[in-house]
C-alpha cells in the first residue's frame, strides 16, 4: 500500500490512542462546523461517499445514514489505529453501508469516476503535497460532483486553540518557531486565496470559500477536563511530548486559569473560526 506522506502517517499513528480516548469531545468541537460543511455536501439516497481522512469515524456514520437508502460510504485515514475506533463507532451504530480503508488520500488508487460526493472534516490540511492529494480526489469523483470540507482558519480566529498555546508557552518559557506557509499542519488551508488556488490547480471548478465565525462554549465547571484535553493535542501536545509529568501539571494549570479568565455567566466561551469550502468536479 502506497504511502506518501510517511510523516503524517507516523504521528498520526502516535496520536490515535490519545485521539480515540478524547474522540467526543474533539467532536464537540468539531462537530459543530462539520456539520455545515456536510450540510453544504448536499448528500442524497443513493450517493456513493468518500470521507477524507475520517478519523474516529463519526462523519462517516452521519454521511452514511444521509446516503441510505442506496448509498454508501468509504471511511479513509492515514492511522489505522483511528479506523479501529471508526468500525466499532459503525456497528454500534447499526450503520451498515459504510467501509473503512487505511489509505494515503494523495496516492490511494480510488478508482475514476467512483463517487458522487468527497468529504472532510479537517482532514485535508495534512496532506503533503496539496495539489496532488486534490488531484487525486478530483479523479475519483464523477463530472459533476462535489467536494466539501471544513478548515480552520487561522490561530487569533481560533482561542480554543490560541488560549492554552499561549498559556502553555508562557508557563514553559519557550518561543516555537512558528510552522511555515507549506508546512502540514492545521492552519495550512486558512487562506481563502491559497484555498481557491489549489483547487483550481487540483481541476475543480466553482470553489466556493465561506468563512463562519462562532464560540465554543462549556460549563465552567468542565474546565479542568477541557484544559487536560488542550494538552494532550495540537501545539500544547507536541510542547509536551519529551516533558515530564511535573511540566505538564504546570500547564494545565495555566491553561486552567487562561480559560477561567474567559468564563461568562458561568460557561467558557472562546472563538471558532473556520472555512467550510465546496468545489464542483
Amino acid at each position: 500500500m502506497p504511502f506518501t506522506n510517511t510523516e503524517a502517517a507516523e504521528f498520526w499513528s502516535a496520536m490515535a490512542p490519545t485521539w480515540v480516548s478524547m474522540d467526543q469531545r474533539l467532536d464537540e468541537v468539531a462537530g459543530p462546523p462539520g456539520l455545515l460543511a456536510m450540510d453544504r455536501l448536499d448528500v442524497r439516497p443513493g450517493h456513493r461517499v468518500v470521507d477524507l481522512g475520517c478519523g474516529t469515524g463519526a462523519t462517516t456514520v452521519e454521511l452514511a445514514r444521509r446516503a441510505a437508502p442506496g448509498g454508501d460510504v468509504l471511511g479513509v485515514d492515514i492511522a489505522e489505529g483511528m479506523l479501529t475506533r471508526s468500525r466499532q463507532r459503525a456497528a454500534q451504530a447499526g450503520v451498515e453501508n459504510v467501509a473503512f480503508e487505511h489509505a494515503d488520500v494523495q496516492v490511494h488508487a480510488f478508482g475514476e469516476r467512483r463517487f458522487d460526493r468527497a468529504y472532510s472534516r479537517f482532514g485535508v490540511m495534512f496532506f503533503n503535497d496539496l495539489v496532488a492529494a486534490f488531484a487525486n480526489v478530483r479523479r475519483a469523483l464523477r463530472e459533476g460532483s462535489r467536494l466539501s470540507f471544513v478548515s480552520w482558519q487561522g490561530i487569533f480566529a481560533n482561542e480554543w486553540m490560541l488560549i492554552p498555546g499561549v498559556a502553555a508557552t508562557t508557563a514553559l518559557g519557550v518561543t516555537p518557531a512558528p510552522p511555515g506557509p507549506d508546512d502540514p499542519g492545521p492552519f495550512r488551508l486558512s487562506d481563502p486565496e491559497r484555498v481557491g488556488a489549489v483547487l483550481d490547480a487540483a481541476g475543480f471548478r466553482d470553489v466556493d470559500v465561506l468563512p463562519h465565525n462562532d464560540s465554543f462554549s462549556a460549563d465552567a465547571s468542565r474546565i479542568p477536563e477541557l484544559a487536560a484535553t488542550s494538552s494532550r493535542i495540537g501545539m500544547v501536545g507536541e510542547l509536551l511530548r519529551e516533558r515530564d509529568e511535573d511540566a505538564r501539571r504546570l500547564v494545565e494549570a495555566a491553561i486552567e486559569d487562561a480559560f477561567r479568565a474567559r468564563v461568562e455567566a458561568g460557561n467558557l466561551q472562546v472563538a471558532r473560526g473556520v472555512l467550510l469550502v465546496t468545489a464542483q468536479a
